[in-house]
Order: structure tokens, then sequence, then C-alpha cells
């Protein structure tokens, strides 16, 4: 407070020297003095401005020319390098291209060194191109392109037919020299005073001879007519395989010949009741009221003799109940079903060993294909599963055990449900026309 105070003393007698308009006067001095130099220095704005402007928008349209620039040189360079990606990948990809398709020209050659039938003409392919495996695989499939050209020229060749010396094995075994001429896929032998068609299967050591034909002159270069198998000897395997029902009793084995026997006793018994009913002559309701007219007239013999006339059960079912018309109602209707049991017992007689039969020879053909699978897996288990073509023999032997069994079987139940419908009319028959006899003596 005391450093206030001094503070105001110093200052008040400086105050009291300047007055209030000489204060105003000099600050509108000093004003004017600043507005003039404020109005220099616009005035020379307004003239450095526009050179300003001008040098500023050069500036930026460099500068906007410039990021153009760059941002096309980055463009290039990211749009140069997925080029170069893309090359990159085609390259590889047409390298394993090339060494695929040279791979594959390699193994067409060797197919056709290893698998030439007879007499067709060999490739004409150095053998040390095939062998040598070059770094470059373009270089490979150029050098392998002549296997094409190769494979066609032999085409071609044996399109027109080629002849090479060879051996060929007869149907006996017996191996002969001679000449094979081959034409397409088919081929002939000559040789050892015998001559014909010739199959040869991949993989067997010497084609065998499939028939007897005068081909020497297909040999000397004249005209010939030969067979043509154009199945390659496929159909008179499939004759050889398929047989006749001899040969699939023989390779159906042990167990066929139950389902046969079976087979034969149901044939044996279907045909006895065929005939057992086949004889039966169904009577009908006149038959009934003569024979109750003839009792109500006291004529016994003569109905005795119309109830036995019919070849039929209920012959002697009314027979019987003739002969004790003479009791109660009720003592006829107990007669009549004791006789219905007995021709119930005679119509379904042998039916039941029917179907016996026909439920027994599935179960025999699945026993023998069961067997003969065994047998089928135990060969596996000794030589491999390497060739299917004996497996598949054995299989299909196996099912036809199966195959003589359902033959068996779907007759018998036809038979069967045949003469069961049968010998139910029967009985039903002869116990309607019973009925009827006893409900006449009912009403009597």
């Amino acid at each position: 407070m005391k450093w206030m105070s001094w503070a105001a003393l110093l200052v008040m007698p400086a105050m009291a020297q300047v007055t209030v308009p000489d204060a105003l006067a000099t600050a509108k001095k000093d004003l004017a003095t600043a507005l003039e130099q404020l109005e220099t220095v616009r005035s020379e704005i307004s003239k450095e401005k526009p050179a300003l402007a001008g040098e500023f928008e050069t500036v930026e349209q460099e500068l906007a020319e410039k990021r153009r620039l760059v941002r096309i040189a980055r463009t290039a360079v990211e749009d140069r390098e997925r080029a170069m990606r893309q090359l990159e990948r085609e390259r590889t990809v047409r390298g394993q291209d090339a060494g695929f398709l040279a791979g594959l020209l390699k193994d067409q050659a060797l197919k056709v060194a290893t698998l030439s039938g007879p007499g067709e003409p060999s490739l004409a392919v150095d053998a040390e191109l095939l062998a040598r495996d070059a770094e470059d695989v373009s270089m490979a499939l150029t050098e392998r392109l002549g296997v094409l050209d190769a494979s066609l020229d032999r085409l071609e060749a044996l399109m027109g037919g080629s002849t090479a010396a060879g051996r060929a094995a007869t149907a006996e075994g017996e191996v002969l020299e001679g000449t094979f001429a081959a034409a397409g896929p088919l081929a002939w032998f000559e040789g050892g005073g015998q001559g014909g068609p010739v199959l040869w299967e991949r993989g067997e050591s010497l084609p065998k001879l499939s028939g007897r034909d005068e081909v020497g002159p297909l040999f000397r270069g004249a005209e010939a007519e030969l067979g043509l198998d154009v199945t390659g000897g496929k159909a008179r395997a499939l004759e050889e395989v398929g047989g006749g029902p001899v040969d699939l009793v023989r390779k159906g084995g042990l167990w066929v010949w139950p389902i046969l026997i079976l087979a034969l006793i149901s044939l044996v018994l279907g045909i006895l009741k065929v005939v057992q009913f086949s004889a039966y002559r169904e009577p009908g309701e006149a038959w009934v009221t003569a024979i109750l007219a003839a009792l109500r007239v006291g004529d016994r013999g003569k109905a005795a003799e119309l109830a036995g006339k019919p070849k039929h059960p209920a012959a002697a079912v009314m027979a019987r109940l003739v002969e004790l018309s003479g009791n109660t109602a009720d003592v006829v209707e107990e007669t009549l079903y004791e006789q219905l049991m007995g021709v119930q017992s005679k119509a379904t007689a042998l039916l039941p060993v029917i179907a016996v039969t026909a439920a027994t020879a599935p179960l025999l053909g699945l026993l023998g294909t069961v067997s003969g699978m065994i047998r089928t897996f135990n060969l596996i288990t000794v030589f491999g599963s390497g060739d299917p073509k004996p497996l598949a023999g054995g299989i299909s032997e196996a099912l036809i055990t199966t195959l003589f069994g359902l033959v068996v079987a779907i007759p018998a139940l036809i038979l069967h449900a045949f003469l069961s419908r049968r010998s139910q009319g029967i009985v039903q028959s002869t116990e309607r026309l019973g009925l009827t006899f006893v409900n006449a003596q009912r009403a009597k």
C-alpha cells in the first residue's frame, strides 16, 4: 500500500503538465499518420497481389501436375508388377502343361511299344529321346512331338495293313511259327499249315488262333473272303461263360442238387394234387334236393345211390348223412362236421410239403452262395485281388445256387397258393351241401 501511494505521487506531477486537448490533438495526429501508413501498405499490397496470385496459381498447377505424374508412376509400377506376376503364373502353368504333355507322349510311345499286337508295325521313335529327361520342359515337349507324328504314321500303316513274323498258339496248345497280318484291330495268322483269325489279349504271351480260314490269298496280296468278329472274341467268350442249363448245374456245385431234388418233389406233388382236384365234379343244389325227395318217400336205397354218384368228397359225406338221416338233426349235424374234418385233411394232404419246399429252396440257395463266397475270399487271401476276373467268376458261380433257389421257390409258392385255394373251395362246397341237407332235416 505504501509502494502504490508513492507511485501515484510520482505520476501526478507529470499528468498535471499535459492537458486533455493537447492529448487529443496528439492522438488524432498519430491516428492520421497511422491511417496514411495503412493506406500506403494497402496500396502496395494491392499492387503486388495480382503477381502473387498468378505465381500462386502457377505453383498450384505445377504441384497438381507433379502429383498426377507421381500417381501415374505409382500405378504403372503396380501394373507392371501385377503383369509380371500374371506372366510368372502363366509361365508356371505352361511349364506344367508342357511337362504333362511330354509325359503323355512318352507314355504313348511306351504303351505302343509294350502292347503292340501281332503283325502291327512298330513305332519309329528314338529310344534315347524317350529315356532322356530334359531340364527345359519346352525343349522336352518339342523333342517328343515326334512321337505324335510317328503314331500317326503307324496308324496309317496299320489301317493299310501290315505283316510281321511271329508265333501263335492253337486251341490245342500247339505253338506255330508263321506270319501275322494286321489291319486295324484285326489280325490273321498263317503258319505250320494252318491259318485263321487271331485273338490276343493284353498281357498274354502268345496270340491264339480263334478259327480256321483260308488266309493264304491275303498274305499273297490277293483277294480273300474272311470272317470278322467285330466283338474281338467277346461274343464267343460270353457264349462260353454263359453256357446252358447243364453248365449252370455244374458250376453251382454241391448245393444245387438238394435244390433240384426239392424242385422235383414239389413238381410231382403238385401234379398229383392237380390231377386229384381236376377229377372232382362239384354237384349242385338239385343233387341234394333229389336225395331229400327220395328220403321223404322212404326210399333209402335210392337216396344212398344218388348220394354216391358224384366224383366229389361231398358224395362220401352225403352218403354218411343219409345213413344217419333217421336220427335227430343235431346228430346229423355233428356227423357232418366230423366228416368235414376228413374232407379237409384229404384236400390239404401234401400241400404242407410243397410249402416246405418253397421255403427251403431259397435258404439252400443262400447257403450255397455263402459257401461259394467263402471259397472266393479264401482265393483272395492266397492270390490277392489284383485281377478281378477270377473273383468275378467265383462270385457269379456262388450266386448260381441263389438263382436256382429262387427259380424253385417262386413257382412252388404260386402252386401252393393255387392248390390251397382249390382245397379250401372243395371243403366249403362240401360244408354248404351238407348244411343244406341238415337244414332240410331240421325243417322236417
